[in-house]
């Protein structure tokens, strides 16, 4: 987006009653050991908050870090320093700088990480802070676990323990089909292997068949992330703020998933 097409994304945002979130660049490493990369990360998480936030966006995520050889202690205290410079920035506006729970054990970003490291920022003063809780990245980075009812409601109790139930009102959240290796996240998938699923699903867009049947084979592989019961704990815990849709035909499962939780 350009500056000078925030305005008019802000105004069709509003008119069309849809809430906005920004995906920062890939191109960030709050543990980088090297200084310049580590000055560049925090300059490109800032220009995202920046754009987002003319564009009336709620808040912007990004990976965060990579471990790499490093002891997590380490990181977190590099990632929590590079947090501290955006956020000074940043810090007129109303978006939240919201980290992203990562797909991989390799990438800093598990649960009780982002929790530690908001509670630390938000009692040193830092409002505009939060996380982004990827669910299906969870689920990647742990190899299968976090993937039943009980489990998705010890994930949201654990949240509200650490940083208070009003933060399970406003949650940033991505979802999507996915599948993993021994090294967590590996594709995005979706969450239907035909478009005759998705019919009988009775979740449509227009071109909806020609989008399927043009999808990389990769993509159609049998996805086991069980989405139905993690939206059933997210009702039981009240939780709000908006869903994301990383599927690799974003509408597509974006009305699946949203004729499914208003049949709850």
């Amino acid at each position: 987006v350009k500056p000078e097409q925030a305005p008019k994304v802000k105004e069709l945002a509003v008119a069309e009653d849809v809430s906005l979130s920004v995906h920062g660049s890939y191109y960030v490493n709050l543990a980088s050991t090297d200084k310049q990369k580590w000055h560049a990360s925090i300059g490109r998480v800032a220009q995202a908050a920046k754009m987002g936030d003319a564009c009336g966006a709620r808040s912007v995520t990004f990976h965060s870090g990579f471990i790499q050889d490093k002891q997590l202690t380490e990181v977190f205290a590099s990632v929590k320093e590079g947090m501290k410079e955006v956020l000074a920035e940043v810090k007129d506006l109303q978006i939240k700088i919201s980290p992203e729970l990562t797909g991989k054990p390799s990438q800093f970003g598990d649960l009780g990480d982002l929790i530690r490291l908001t509670k630390e920022l938000r009692e040193e003063g830092y409002a505009n802070v939060g996380f982004c809780f990827d669910f299906a990245h969870k689920y990647a980075r742990s190899n299968g676990k976090f993937n039943t009812y009980d489990e998705f409601m010890q994930i949201l109790t654990q949240i509200a323990e650490g940083l208070g139930d009003d933060f399970l009102g406003d949650m940033h959240i991505h979802v999507s089909g996915i599948e993993y290796s021994p090294k967590g996240e590996r594709n995005h998938l979706l969450y239907l292997p035909t478009y005759g699923d998705y019919q009988a699903a009775g979740a449509e867009i227009d071109g909806m068949q020609q989008l399927v049947a043009g999808m990389d084979p990769k993509r159609l592989q049998p996805n086991h992330f069980n989405w139905q019961d993690l939206f059933r704990a997210l009702k039981k815990m009240n939780v709000g703020g908006y869903i994301v849709c990383e599927s690799p035909i974003l509408e597509l499962d974006a009305v699946l998933m949203q004729n499914f939780y208003r049949g709850l």
